[in-house]
């Protein structure tokens, strides 16, 4: 985002995509301001329009950027799950292409092109399947891919037992929460993998 580029964050689901880009947007630099914008299979144009002008400033009748000084990062998570329409296309996505392609977009109700100015997108995604739908190239050559591997089942273990021996050995004290925490994190990563 310092180099003004967008993002595109993939992964399966649960590597912590979202948890990532929020937390850097969270803890990121003051000359930032962000929003969050979640995309689902009930996802319209409207709806980013609506988040397109509802986070961004008026400058003039036909420019909206954030507030001055500033640059404005927006966070669209699940980038793929708009349903597809009859000839195949994502309205939404198509939205966001033409607002990155040609820096705005039709106000359809104004009838006027409306330009966006100092945005930029991170987008997080899984891959297709299960309700989420490939996205056209049009879209994605638009953004730097980072892809999020999942992790394997010894590292969710090594962590995830590091974490709560911490916190049990803080809150209780002693021998016997180590020996808990093994029980514990064991169980809940079986019944992860049996799940996914």
């Amino acid at each position: 985002m310092y180099n003004d580029y967008n993002v595109l964050f993939g992964g399966e689901t649960g590597v912590g995509k979202s948890v990532i880009v929020k937390d850097f947007l969270m803890t990121g630099d003051e000359q930032f301001v962000s929003a969050f914008v979640n995309f689902s299979g009930k996802t319209s144009c409207k709806n980013l329009q609506d988040a397109f002008e509802g986070n961004l400033e008026a400058k003039r009748k036909t420019l909206l950027g954030p507030p001055a000084g500033k640059k404005m990062i927006f966070f669209i998570d699940d980038v793929n799950m708009p349903q597809l329409e009859k000839y195949g296309a994502q309205p939404p996505c198509e939205l966001l292409r033409q607002t990155i392609d040609s820096g705005g977009f039709y106000d359809i109700k104004a009838l006027k092109f409306k330009y966006v100015s100092n945005t930029k997108f991170i987008t997080a995604c899984g891959p297709p399947g299960g309700g989420r739908s490939a996205v056209t190239p049009r879209l994605f050559r638009h953004f730097n891919i980072i892809w999020i591997p999942s992790l394997s089942t010894q590292s969710m273990k090594a962590i995830f037992s590091a974490i709560l021996k911490g916190n049990l050995e803080l809150k209780v004290g002693g021998f016997m929460p180590a020996i808990f925490a093994d029980m514990i994190i064991k169980s809940a990563v079986d019944v992860y993998n049996q799940t996914i």
